[in-house]
């Protein structure tokens, strides 16, 4: 009684070759987006294991599914906005989005890479990346568009605002109303949206002749937890600053909070803006004085250049939207006496 062969699938010739499925399956569907190494190294295994690709299933992968896969950071409102610009524009174009995390892992974002090139949506949109793409890894990538930020090492299409360009016009407001002392607190580390809102910051200062002084760049994770603890920082300090610049909005609101408890007021004894005009900004106590990032629009966007990249037209590479100053309570000319103490 002879023994029933096991069949043999795409992950066998993936193993034996040593590369991702998704690349075995651009070898059957794309082969001219691979080296000749890999595809070598896939011809080799597929005659060891004597493969054969089920015809359907080649037919399949190799239709449209009408679905692009938006990989967002983290699930807060800001960046489920921008998914809701996505779904709109796909939505009128005639596609479905689906929303995948990554939570800024490197390895996470690189699976939803694969999957959407294994063939299991026809087009990517990463809000913001983690970078660490090669022009080898990029010239294998599925039809792709970053939205609302990218590292200087991704040279993928984006739809963007000029971080830098905003925090420096949110800083110069700051100088503007008088204060020379001003600290910054920072994103997540390894965010490039942390990297290109800090040196707007520190351009700007030196743009207006003001040194930049490290102990008043705090770290912090885009967080009202991580505001509160940076602002417990500066009330701590001998001489604290006499405005706040906080990288996003939940920042701000939580060092506000934490000012407020400590019988500071804002903007009377410190100053305190943020940066993205979020659902909370316009109803925080005070009113929050943000840049505003047109994310909806970013959202749609990236769609629609991602449509043109799809039926393989011409796309802007490097879209810029207009980020603006709203000017609400949070902030004012410097204090003329000590924190806490009556004017």
């Amino acid at each position: 009684m002879s023994k029933t062969r096991r069949t043999v699938t795409i992950h066998d010739v993936a193993r034996v070759a040593g590369v991702s499925i998704a690349t075995v399956s651009r070898a059957f569907n794309n082969p001219e987006l691979l080296s000749p190494e890999a595809r070598a190294a896939i011809d080799s295994a597929v005659a060891v294991l004597n493969y054969r690709p089920h015809v359907a299933a080649r037919r399949l992968r190799g239709s449209r599914t009408n679905l692009i896969l938006v990989v967002v950071p983290s699930l807060n409102p800001y960046f489920l906005d921008i998914f809701a610009g996505c779904e709109a524009a796909a939505k009128a174009a005639g596609y479905g989005v689906l929303v995948g995390h990554s939570e800024r892992d490197l390895a996470r974002e690189r699976d939803y890479v694969e999957q959407v090139a294994a063939g299991r949506a026809d087009g990517l949109i990463l809000v913001t990346t983690v970078g660490g793409y090669d022009a080898d890894d990029i010239s294998r990538m599925p039809p792709t568009v970053i939205a609302l930020d990218v590292g200087e090492d991704t040279d993928l299409p984006k739809v963007r605002i000029d971080h830098e360009q905003a925090a420096g016009m949110m800083t110069n407001y700051l100088v503007d109303l008088g204060h020379r002392r001003i600290a910054h607190i920072m994103g997540s580390p390894g965010s490039s949206l942390t990297t290109h809102r800090r040196d707007g910051f520190a351009r700007a200062l030196a743009g207006r002749g003001i040194a930049f002084d490290p102990a008043l760049c705090l770290p912090g994770d885009f967080t009202v937890e991580g505001g509160a603890a940076a602002a417990a920082a500066i009330v701590s300090m001998a001489e604290p600053p006499t405005a706040v610049f906080a990288a996003n909005d939940q920042t701000a609101i939580g060092a506000v909070q934490m000012f407020k408890s400590r019988g500071w007021r804002v903007p009377e004894d410190i100053s305190v803006v943020g940066f993205d005009d979020g659902r909370l900004a316009a109803i925080a106590s005070p009113a929050l004085s943000t840049v505003h990032v047109p994310t909806h629009q970013i959202g749609f966007g990236a769609i629609e250049q991602l449509m043109l990249l799809l039926s393989s037209q011409a796309i802007e590479r490097d879209l810029i939207l207009e980020a603006e100053l709203v000017v609400r309570r949070s902030a004012g000319p410097p204090r003329r006496h000590q924190p806490g103490a009556s004017a």
